[in-house]
């Protein structure tokens, strides 16, 4: 006996109208075309669907009793678990107005009904393409961000395994020496210091360099463990930020750039370091990549942390080329980005912007003029330390 096979779902959709009839014809076309509907009535039976499945695409109707859509929306695009999914609003209301608040609050399309069954079709399809592509590259850049901090690893431990590989060879090299002067009856005081002096230096040398080695191991372990993970815990802001210039060191190293943090070394927070991290990251080599001429020979990043009230104060600025006036307004936009023939996704400081808006709850700022460096603040609640 064959088994049945059930193709799989071409994503899952919410459906949210408080009339039987619509719900009914919107899940039944939906259905067949292979996706997997789930029917609201109301605009709170939706929220608590979402909670236990979000879906891919939500549409949405507007005139609905104790919740209308735009309060739906609203609520959705508070939370961080629901704000990058797709809301089409389908609402038999047809005025500019309508439709200017709808896109407003987040929505990325509107269809108004009654509503042609292949338009409607189209379109889910289109933003549920676009969703999925949005996701991959987001996805993407944060892999490249990882595989940035590997390669810079990977560079930065050879030398300090180099070095104390080196030295015990040489070690090696001294113990024999020292057997062979012991053979004789007669050993040479002189040759002897001369050996344990030797012996000396390269113990220190190993001693120190795999201290080095185990250092970058410890720091490149937890970068790569935040940077992958979304679990709050406590730590020391500070240590953090010097973790993340220590895997960027690799790329920093052959220019003139000096990297400067001003931090209280005391300043613990309870928040989600990969997180800051990441935006770290992306915004030095934002400053490598745009903000410094390549090859140029002097320049400076600073990077101050302060606890204001219950929020995390970051100000990160650079001393690079700046960002012209008709970019300013861009820069936090997906996909923009004025070095695409040289590789750029446009997506660094957009990623940001989502992880400080989106993740933290925060905000972040941009100022900037031609040649006079960049200016980025950052604002986020946290949790401070016990004193206890």
């Amino acid at each position: 006996m064959n088994d049945i096979k059930i193709p799989p779902s071409k994503g899952k959709i919410l459906i949210v109208d408080d009339t039987p009839a619509n719900l009914q014809i919107l899940t039944q076309m939906l259905t067949e075309q292979g996706y997997q509907v789930f029917p609201a009535i109301n605009g709170k039976l939706a929220l608590m669907s979402v909670q236990s499945t979000l879906p891919d695409l939500i549409l949405l109707d507007i005139l609905m009793p104790e919740m209308d859509g735009y309060d739906v929306c609203k609520t959705l695009k508070a939370d961080e678990r629901t704000y990058d999914i797709p809301v089409i609003f389908i609402s038999a209301l047809d005025d500019v107005f309508d439709k200017v608040k709808a896109f407003s609050l987040g929505g990325v399309d509107y269809i108004t009904k009654p509503f042609q069954r292949e338009e409607l079709l189209a379109r889910v399809q289109t933003h549920l393409k676009l969703h999925r592509l949005h996701h991959e590259l987001v996805q993407s850049e944060k892999m490249a961000s990882l595989g940035r901090l590997v390669a810079g690893f990977a560079h930065e431990i050879n030398t300090p395994i180099g070095v104390a590989v080196s030295a015990a060879s040489t070690l090696q090299d001294n113990a024999d020496a020292i057997t062979q002067l012991l053979e004789h009856e007669e050993v040479d005081e002189d040759d002897l210091v001369s050996v344990l002096e030797s012996i000396k230096e390269a113990a220190n040398l190993t001693l120190s360099n795999l201290r080095r080695a185990s250092n970058l191991v410890r720091s490149f372990k937890r970068t790569a463990i935040d940077q992958t993970q979304d679990e709050i815990r406590r730590f020391e802001v500070g240590a953090t930020i010097f973790d993340v210039i220590t895997m960027l060191h690799n790329q920093f190293k052959q220019t003139g750039i000096k990297i400067q943090v001003e931090c209280p070394d005391d300043l613990s927070i309870d928040s989600v370091p990969g997180t800051l991290e990441q935006i770290l990251t992306n915004l030095m080599m934002n400053s490598l990549i745009h903000g410094f001429e390549e090859g140029q020979k002097a320049g400076r990043i600073l990077i101050t942390a302060t606890l204001t009230g219950e929020n995390l104060h970051l100000e990160y600025s650079d001393t690079g080329k700046g960002i012209a006036p008709e970019n300013l307004e861009k820069i936090f936009e997906p996909f923009f980005t004025t070095h695409r023939a040289h590789g750029g996704t446009g997506l660094g400081l957009y990623i940001c912007y989502n992880l400080v808006t989106t993740q933290l709850h925060g905000n972040i700022t941009c100022e900037s003029s031609p040649g006079k460096g960049v200016l980025f603040v950052i604002d986020y609640p946290v949790q401070t330390r016990n004193p206890n």
